[in-house]
């Protein structure tokens, strides 16, 4: 069976960039319509980490011709970059264009280096990229010890619609890929680099997982120098002929959605929370760690539907006039996927699909956040159709969320002990669903590292 990104790229050939823009919307779509049932996985956690698979694929041997990679390494030399001394890799960025976005006077022109050009039209040729990458950004790691801590390459003046292709020279290096609000020991997938190898972010990546560059060890080797050659695609200025509006979304339409909603800098930023009991336990003084107000709305029994009546209550209060919200965090689906126990949960997508274009036209400019579901107990009774649901809703949450352009908050890797529900952080009786005084600790921190983030914004408006 072909992947899923091999249906999603053949599509895509013969298509405008307005018309690859649209699709990619409805990634979502295609990932829905594989043939790989939940019901098989090995594990609990399978059923995202074959979403990641498919979000970040590596390819060897790109280029068969030694002579070309040796004239492109001594390029790479001549940029000057080796430095053993400093603590962090040096890199520079590289162009083909003038009319970029943001000022990088800096850069250098890529036309000065025929082999780099020839690498980015390689590139821009492969089966996955078929895309018009036009830029670079070039990191010298000189020795084994420079590494890269977990970041995400959602600069704003690059094109996350288009894929970020990574080619390799020089020693191995491992890329880990984690998911954003996971422990950052949740490594949910990993790369081996190696020389004269490609891996692709596909579009979607920076805005689920982070990803590092830990240390080598090539002790054997005489060399150890690698060179990454990480292509992207600049933004270009709305006054340029090539320049092409990015797809419609309310999050951008005009500012007549709610009064509370307009720009003001006299207005506190605040963070909401709204949703079911998961939420209850959490002090809104703690999460914002005297920093930022944070308001919790959230009540046990909550279902999708309560959350917009949430919202809207909130929204109609005059006493909240005073608050520019610029998060919103919402934890549904335990309530509801009870009532699915025979028929599965598929129709619930709908709901939240309704749920999140709601927020989106309600709150304008705002970061929206959904929680993936926490790992149930089991018991003989339950435990077929509850592994099913909660695996299923989760993927629902990760469809949703790469659709409509808003974050998913995977906290599911953070409640296991291996495979399973981990048993020190939920009462030791089986049929409570919630957290301990240890789990709430756990989601506390998930929240407050997102809430507090200043690194991950692949969406804010431009």
């Amino acid at each position: 069976m072909s992947s899923v990104y091999d249906k999603f790229i053949q599509l895509l050939n013969g298509c405008s960039l307005e018309e690859k823009k649209k699709m990619f919307l409805t990634l979502s779509e295609h990932i829905e319509r594989s043939e790989e049932s939940l019901t098989n996985c090995p594990t609990e956690r399978s059923y995202l980490e074959k979403q990641y698979d498919r979000l970040v694929t590596c390819h060897n041997n790109l280029v068969d011709d030694v002579s070309f990679l040796d004239q492109l390494r001594f390029e790479l030399d001549s940029l000057n970059l080796l430095s053993p001394q400093s603590k962090k890799p040096k890199s520079m960025w590289m162009t083909q264009l003038q009319d970029t976005e943001v000022d990088l006077s800096n850069s250098l022109p890529m036309s000065l280096y025929p082999n780099i050009c020839q690498l980015l039209e390689i590139v821009n040729n492969h089966d996955s990229v078929k895309g018009n990458l036009d830029c670079c950004n070039i990191v010298c790691y000189s020795n084994d010890k420079k590494t890269l801590r977990l970041h995400a390459d959602n600069e704003s003046y690059i094109d996350g619609s288009f894929p970020i292709a990574t080619f390799s020279v020089g020693v191995d290096r491992n890329i880990e890929f984690v998911p954003f609000g996971a422990s950052y020991t949740n490594v949910v997938r990993s790369i081996n680099a190696t020389n004269n190898s490609l891996y692709i972010m596909h579009p979607g990546t920076q805005s689920i997982l982070q990803h590092r560059v830990v240390a080598g060890d090539s002790s054997g080797a005489t060399d150890h120098v690698r060179y990454s050659i990480s292509f992207r695609k600049y933004k270009k200025p709305p006054n340029s002929p090539e320049f092409t509006t990015p797809p419609s979304s309310p999050r951008t339409a005009p500012e007549e959605r709610s009064c509370h909603q307009s720009s003001s800098s006299a207005k506190s930023p605040t963070t909401l929370l709204v949703g079911d009991s998961f939420l209850t336990p959490l002090d809104s003084q703690l999460l914002g760690k005297s920093k930022k107000k944070v308001i919790n709305l959230s009540k046990g029994g909550n279902k999708i539907d309560n959350v917009m009546q949430d919202l809207e209550s909130f929204m109609n209060d005059p006493r909240n006039s005073c608050y520019h919200v610029d998060q919103i965090f919402i934890s549904v689906g335990t309530n509801d996927i009870r009532n699915c126990r025979y028929h599965g949960v598929s129709k619930l997508k709908g709901e939240l699909f309704k749920l999140v274009r709601y927020v989106k036209e309600h709150f304008n400019k705002t970061k929206i956040f959904i929680q993936s579901l926490l790992p149930l107990p089991l018991s003989p009774d339950n435990r077929g159709y509850i592994v099913r649901n909660v695996l299923s809703f989760n993927q629902i949450i990760f469809q949703v969320c790469s659709h409509e352009r808003v974050y998913m908050l995977d906290v599911f890797g953070l409640f296991l002990r291996g495979n399973f529900r981990d048993p020190r952080l939920f009462p030791d009786d089986n049929s409570n669903i919630h957290p301990n005084k240890r789990g709430v600790g756990r989601l506390a921190r998930a929240y407050i590292n997102r809430i507090h983030c200043r690194q991950f914004d692949p969406f804010s408006p431009n």
